[in-house]
């Protein structure tokens, strides 16, 4: 072998290995060397088609018909170059000159392949009938080949079922045809079938995943339900709209702040789409999760967002009192939402509302009592369980809150919320071990909730752990630096370590961020004085003088 011959296969190899790296740019350049060579003819053919493929994959359609025409050029029956210039000219919907292509490959080569880009071709023109009757010419091995007789139930709207169940006769596993019938299935409501076809399809395709996680959550298997829709929207997060089940799933968990991100990608995948017929139902979820995040302002917007004409216009108007109740409007509110129920006591959405109108009020006994009467109608709902606890804990009601809770964990242990509502129990009976059992139990559940890191920290600090506790509470302030509360105990935690310098500072941040607590003031005045810093002595004596005279005036 010559010394020349020797450089081009060098090159060649080096062009494979760029590829392979997805250095397409560079695995041009090589291969544009090895052209320089002299090449025979078949050499030439196939060097200008990789170039092809290598421009199709930096999406240069152009560059890429230019060099697989130059393939053919010198050997008009390339197949690989003939198939490509036939997808890119499909995918760029030049789809007349696909089909010219795709008739070409077929008086060429009579192969299935050729054949089914002929159907899909003449399908995507809207030549149904073409179609039907090029299929009734092919052989009858060729009318057994399942790809196409995929295509060809595309068009069939009467016999779309039979020939697809004739597929499967052929091929359990063809992945298409099972997720059809599993979506023909789903809207029948024959949800073992539905089942049996996702199980038969690749478990990789996403709405196999969507159909099972659709049923995950009809048997509020609600965590299963968010594990499936996060794997389907990995797959496909363009396409479908998977975010919005994702954000009801989250919601039956009481997971509010993942809720709300995955609530806004799908009204975002309305918008960019244009697809105004659910765009009420999700700005009602919205308004509904915000007001729950104490959020009225931003729940106001989502409220007002809904049309007139919607269906859930009404009941969005029952969701704006809840708001009026946060803006101070109590008395109106409540007498709205009081003579609403009077004439409608089964409407679930009222009867939610008007609970939390009186839990925002603290008449515990009334929200309990308009709760159980919503878990009456509704007796699966993990919210409105999840809500009764905490209710019954802030109404110290701790036993029948203990019972709800053990019931709840026969069916739902993986759900974090009830280890929050133990913590809170434990920590009120002042039980701190089994207090912090509790709450290391959620956070091995979630990880992310800054709220449970503070009151980790808030136990150890009470524990005279002060070490382990700022470590808690660097974790909640690391999640959410914007609470107050946060950097006030962290102050605890640098008292107890006998740092005060380090205490002095996160107390100070805690009343830059929320002046009027008074208690932070108090800490504050007390740091100082460990300190013996005269200055900061009377400057927070003042401060806290100056807070407990505003106190006693609004009493």
């Amino acid at each position: 072998m010559s010394n020349r011959e020797q450089e081009k296969i060098e090159y060649i190899k080096k062009s494979f290995e760029l590829k392979h790296k997805k250095r397409y740019k560079e695995a041009i350049e090589v291969l544009y060397k090895v052209l320089e060579y002299d090449n025979n003819e078949e050499d030439s053919v196939e060097i200008l088609s990789q170039l092809g493929d290598l421009y199709l994959a930096i999406d240069s359609y152009d560059r890429a018909i230019d060099q697989y025409q130059k393939a053919l050029s010198i050997n008009g029956l390339h197949q690989h170059s003939l198939q490509q210039c036939f997808e890119i000219n499909y995918k760029t919907n030049q789809l007349n000159k696909a089909l010219k292509i795709a008739i070409e490959m077929c008086e060429n080569n009579k192969s299935f392949k050729n054949y089914h880009n002929y159907l899909r071709a003449l399908i995507a023109l809207d030549k149904k009938q073409d179609a039907i009757e090029l299929f009734n010419t092919l052989s009858e091995n060729f009318k057994l080949d399942c790809d196409i007789l995929y295509l060809i139930s595309t068009i069939s709207d009467n016999k779309r079922e039979i020939i697809l169940k004739r597929i499967l006769e052929i091929d359990v596993s063809h992945t298409q045809a099972n997720v059809d019938l599993a979506t023909i299935e789903f809207n029948k409501g024959n949800y073992s079938k539905v089942i049996s076809y996702c199980i038969n399809a690749n478990d990789e395709h996403p709405l196999a995943l969507y159909y099972l996680a659709r049923i995950e959550s009809d048997k509020h298997n609600y965590s299963r339900a968010v594990e499936l829709y996060l794997k389907a929207i990995e797959l496909d997060d363009d396409s479908h709209d998977f975010y919005f089940d994702l954000a009801k799933a989250y919601v039956d968990i009481s997971w509010l702040d993942e809720a709300m991100m995955a609530l806004k990608k799908s009204i975002n995948m309305s918008i960019v789409k244009n697809h105004s017929a659910d765009i009420d139902e999700k700005h009602f979820l919205s308004g509904w999760i915000l007001i729950k995040q104490n959020q009225p302002t931003k729940a106001l917007l989502s409220l007002n967002s809904i049309k007139k004409e919607s269906l859930l216009y009404s009941k969005a108007q029952v969701l704006i009192q809840i708001i009026n109740l946060k803006n101070s409007n109590t008395s109106a509110a409540l007498t709205k939402l009081e003579e609403l129920y009077s004439k409608e006591q089964d409407n679930l959405i009222l009867l939610d509302t008007l609970a939390l109108a009186y839990k925002d009020l603290k008449l515990y006994k009334k929200s309990i009592e308009t709760f159980k009467k919503a878990l009456e109608l509704n007796p699966d709902s993990i919210y409105y369980i999840l809500e009764l606890i905490d209710l019954l804990i802030d109404d110290k009601n701790y036993d029948e809150a203990m019972e709800l809770i053990n019931n709840f964990q026969e069916k739902y242990q993986a759900c974090p919320a009830i280890y929050n509502s133990l913590t809170r129990i434990y920590y009120r009976l002042k039980e701190l071990d089994k207090a912090l059992e509790s709450i290391n139990k959620y956070l091995e559940l979630d990880i992310n909730n800054a709220e449970s890191y503070y009151f980790k920290g808030l136990i150890l600090n009470d524990l005279e752990n002060y070490s382990e506790a700022k470590d808690s509470i660097y974790c909640a302030i690391k999640l959410n630096p914007t609470i107050a509360k946060y950097y006030n105990q962290m102050a605890r935690s640098y008292v107890g370590l006998k740092e005060y310098d380090n205490a002095l500072l996160y107390s100070k941040e805690s009343i830059e961020i929320n002046p009027d607590d008074i208690n932070y003031k108090k800490l504050a005045y007390e740091i100082a004085i460990l300190i013996g810093n005269e200055e900061q002595i009377q400057s927070f004596k003042k401060q806290l003088e100056r807070s407990e005279r505003i106190l006693k005036l609004k009493r």
